[in-house]
């Protein structure tokens, strides 16, 4: 037994005298990665929505130079929590997860702080198969003693917009309609990861992909922009009088903080509030039915929107006219992404 103990003591000193000291002036910096896992509560939410496939951090000092980067492990990214050695005093974290290729290679070329937080984003950018990008960042005092732990929030650049229901409320003689497809019009292209890059680039203007009245999206060949960001094909009928659900129909957009709707075809386009179309057709007519997000759209909120179609909407020749709400009710409901929290409006 006496042996055993022995045995015992001399492996501990063993492994005591492995653990190398820290080099004076470094500490080591824990980044809790369980508040960046994205698990919060999202009804409805999608893989892609969920997932972080990769993680980047980036620790920066006082003065916003870059100490180091370091590209998560799976293993690490499972167990949500990273370790590395910097130096001591006061940093600044960030997160970049789900960054690819070229977009990931420009981060990662950057010394600075104020050089990442400018390198552009686009939407584009974002893949409903491989996640949706989302970012992070927050400040900690690193010592030599006690080290430091950073606990950061993803954050979703975009914004998503969801169709939940049509119902119909058309006179009876008009009976089944259905509903053809949906799509985002005058939407952001472009931010930075900052979060405030002026837009400069906007797809599907006007319902166009190339601000031509004449090319509605959906009508001979015209295609939307980025389709599996802002375009779906539907195709389901809606009964009279029945309120008809649809699931995981959504579609992202940057943050537009414009809220006038634009009631017609502009050339050269003038920027406007972001508006979902949806197109139904009623006795083999295809109707347009615009719904203006007339409270800014902002970053990873969520924007539900279920439609109630009274009358008639606008003709393929000019869909972004005015629509009556004698013709139309929408509703939509704002949630935050992460918090759940959220008001609703009539339009």
């Amino acid at each position: 037994m006496k042996n055993k103990s022995l045995l015992l003591l001399i492996l501990l000193a063993s492994v005591a005298c492995t653990q190398e000291p820290l080099p004076e002036g470094t500490g080591r910096l824990t980044v809790d990665l369980d508040g960046i896992a994205a698990t919060k509560a999202i009804i409805g939410a999608t893989a892609a929505e969920m997932q972080v496939k990769t993680l980047n951090l980036y620790v920066f000092d006082a003065n916003g130079m870059l100490d180091l980067s370091h590209a998560c492990t799976e293993a690490e990214i499972g167990a949500k929590k990273a370790v590395m050695n910097v130096k001591t005093g006061s940093k600044t974290v960030y997160a970049l997860a789900n960054f690819r290729g070229n977009l990931l290679s420009a981060a990662n070329g950057k010394a600075t702080r104020t050089e990442l937080e400018q390198v552009p984003i686009g939407l584009g950018d974002n893949s409903t198969t491989e996640g949706l990008l989302m970012t992070a960042s927050g400040n900690v005092m690193v010592s030599s003693g006690s080290g430091g732990q950073a606990a950061l929030t993803l954050s979703r650049p975009v914004a998503r917009v969801a169709l939940c229901s049509v119902t119909n409320k058309l006179p009876a003689p008009y009976g089944t309609v259905k509903v053809l497809r949906a799509f985002l019009c005058n939407v952001a292209g472009n931010q930075n990861v900052a979060g405030d890059a002026a837009t400069t680039v906007w797809y599907n203007q006007n319902a166009t992909n190339d601000n031509v009245a004449a090319h509605v999206i959906g009508t001979s060949g015209h295609a939307a922009q980025l389709p599996a960001l802002t375009y779906a094909d539907l195709n389901e009928d809606v009964t009279q009088k029945e309120q008809h659900p649809f699931s995981n129909r959504f579609f992202y957009a940057f943050p537009n903080a414009r809220t006038n709707p634009n009631n017609g075809h502009t050339s050269p386009f003038s920027p406007t509030a972001t508006v979902l179309m949806v197109v139904v057709q009623i006795r083999n007519v295809p109707y347009y039915y615009p719904v203006v997000l007339e409270k800014k759209l902002e970053s990873n909120k969520d924007y539900k929107v279920d439609l109630t179609l009274i009358g008639l909407g606008n003709t393929e020749d000019d869909p972004f006219k005015k629509i009556e709400k004698a013709d139309l009710t929408a509703t939509v409901s704002v949630s935050d992404w992460t918090t759940g929290a959220t008001y609703t409006e009539s339009i």
